[in-house]
Formats: C-alpha cells, structure tokens, sequence
C-alpha cells in the first residue's frame, strides 16, 4: 500500500528518505519511474473505464482503444518529465533541487570510469 501511496506521489515516511534516493538514481530508475507511471494511469483509467463500460453501455472495443491511447499518451507525458520528476521526489526528502540529476551523472560518470580502465587493461 505504501509503494501505491508513492506511486501516486505521496510522501513516504523519514525513514525511507535513503530509498527514495536508490528509487530514483540506480541504474533503473527508468523502469521504476515507467512502472510507477504505468500503475498510476491503470488505477486513473479504471475509474473511468469500468463505468463506462457497466453503466453507460459504450462498444466495448472502442473504450478498450480509447484506454489503450489513453495510457499510451500518459505514459509518454510522464517519461519526458521523468528527470525533474526525480528531482521534485527527492525535494521532498530534504535532497536539494536537482540532486538526483546530479547524483545519476557522477554514477554514470563512474560507470564510464571502470569500463575505460577495465578496457584499458585489457588491451595494453
């Protein structure tokens, strides 16, 4: 219930401050952003979905396509702002703005620092 509750944007308590910070800058924190995004459209959708299909008796194709587009177009809407979404996440938590960003740099910054020194050993 927890993860749902941060899915949906809450504030997880202090104590998870550490976790937020994994969630958004491990090497996933794509996926994770995507996943997240995924089930907060779901839960949105149903809410208007199984109305329309129970009360309101429209072709049942065509609100399964308009859902379909529908989840596509939010999907898409929230991984282009995934990166200041990480960021707005982690201020939250007391992480000053623009740290995950920050953070996910001098990770990938490191990440290209041992595959150069693994590939130069390799090769001298």
């Amino acid at each position: 219930m927890q993860w749902l509750w941060y899915a949906w944007g809450g504030r997880l308590p202090q104590r998870y401050r550490e976790w937020v910070l994994h969630d958004v800058t491990t090497r996933t924190w794509l996926l994770r952003h995507m996943a997240r995004a995924v089930v907060l459209t779901l839960t949105a959708v149903a809410v208007v979905f199984i109305p329309l299909v129970l009360v309101v008796h429209v072709v049942f194709w065509l609100a399964v396509a308009a859902t379909v587009l529908g989840v596509l177009v939010s999907v898409y809407y929230s991984m282009s702002y995934a990166w200041e979404s990480g960021d707005v996440r982690l201020t939250k938590y007391g992480y000053p703005a623009g740290h995950g960003s920050q953070e996910r740099e001098r990770i990938a910054e490191e990440r290209d620092r041992e595959m150069q020194e693994g590939y130069r050993a390799m090769w001298r």
